[in-house]
């Protein structure tokens, strides 16, 4: 087996090379190379793709997200895994670990990992280089009925009802609508839309940020904002339909948001991600006297943009739509577990804070 390592620079020569346009299978959407070859945390020598060959054939893919963690002080560089893949048909040679392996030694094993698969986690168990980091209680929360959006994803076989399902959120939504009448209206906190961040608000982040794993500065918020890993607006196109991850997504976007108190000073910083029906919260940056008018506004824009459903990870967030379910007609519980190499050393996780975006959750 042979192994074909890409850096910021081996990437931006691949994806325009001829043989990308030929892979029936690819590692990487364009849009998403993009977006790695511009990354301010990247540097030119990092590995960021890592396939492996079997006879000329692509028969598997690791990619790994260049960036920089702050423990005790200290910048760290480090990498997060993402979008490992193995060709079905290769499936119990031990490619997977392979890969692990080729990109552990190319970062010095400076590495950490979420939002994996169970087979995923064995082998990183196996592996012996883990340790726990973190594990985040969140929550899902149901504003309208999804029943054609959930039912056919847990049960396969029930698809050929999508549209009895789509009738039946139809009516049920409109009755949901109808309750809304008789609850709060527009929350009161100011905000504005805004396209990127400035150095206003660049300031108010980083008084804030002294806790934070990543400490993702206005620089590296621009850039999630700039290249993006879906396209929304758009159905599949040849490079999705060859690309096992996700590219393109007929509604997606990123809201941003500056809030404001009467006088114009800035009081918080908001980025929001609609994907389909689903909004999640990659950054919020406020005090916590801010949170129940900032868990207001959410749920006053998630009715206006007609979504269904809202998933949190931000703990102060989290504690206040517990507090407060109504209008939510269900909310379950959400886990997100981080591991991270032993080479960092112990990390205590009571002193390290997330933001539902690290790492690249803030991209999908």
């Amino acid at each position: 087996m042979e192994f074909r390592e890409l850096t910021p620079a081996g990437l931006a020569a691949f994806i325009d090379s001829e043989e990308y346009r030929q892979m029936p299978v690819v590692p990487v959407s364009p849009h998403r190379a993009l977006s790695h070859i511009q990354n301010p945390r990247a540097e030119p020598d990092d590995l960021i793709l890592l396939l492996a060959y079997e006879d000329e054939k692509m028969v598997g893919y690791l990619g790994v997200l260049a960036d920089r963690l702050y423990i005790r002080g200290q910048a760290r560089k480090a990498g997060w895994l993402s979008c490992m893949w193995v060709d079905p048909d290769q499936r119990g040679k031990g490619i997977a670990k392979k890969l692990l392996n080729q990109v552990l030694d190319a970062w010095g094993q400076r590495i950490l990992v979420t939002e994996f698969t169970h087979a995923a986690k064995g082998l990183y168990d196996v592996s012996g280089v883990f340790d726990d980091l973190k594990k985040v209680e969140g929550i899902r929360a149901y504003l309208r009925f999804p029943l054609a959006e959930v039912i056919p994803r847990k049960i396969p076989s029930l698809k050929f009802l999508r549209p009895f399902f789509s009738g039946a959120d139809g009516l049920l939504n409109a009755l949901v609508a109808f309750r809304w009448w008789f609850g709060a209206g527009k929350p009161a906190l100011d905000w504005e839309v805004i396209g990127e961040i400035d150095e206003n608000i660049a300031a108010f982040i980083e008084l804030r940020q002294e806790q934070q794993l990543m400490r993702r500065n206005a620089g590296d918020l621009n850039w999630m904002i700039r290249y993006p890993w879906l396209i929304g607006g758009v159905g599949e196109d040849r490079n999705s339909r060859r690309y096992h991850f996700s590219a393109t997504e007929k509604r997606f976007e990123v809201i941003n948001l500056r809030l404001t108190d009467k006088g114009g000073n800035t009081t918080g910083y908001l980025m929001m991600t609609v994907r389909g029906n689903n909004m999640k919260i990659p950054y919020l940056y406020a005090d916590d006297k801010l949170i129940p008018e900032v868990g207001k506004l959410i749920v006053w824009l998630m009715k206006d943009k007609g979504l269904r459903i809202l998933t949190v990870f931000h703990p102060a967030l989290v504690r206040y739509f517990r507090e407060h379910k109504s209008p939510f007609l269900h909310i379950r519980k959400a886990r997100r577990h981080y591991i991270i190499s032993k080479i960092f050393g112990p990390v205590d996780s009571e002193e390290v804070e997330i933001q539902d975006g690290d790492a690249d959750c803030g991209f999908t």
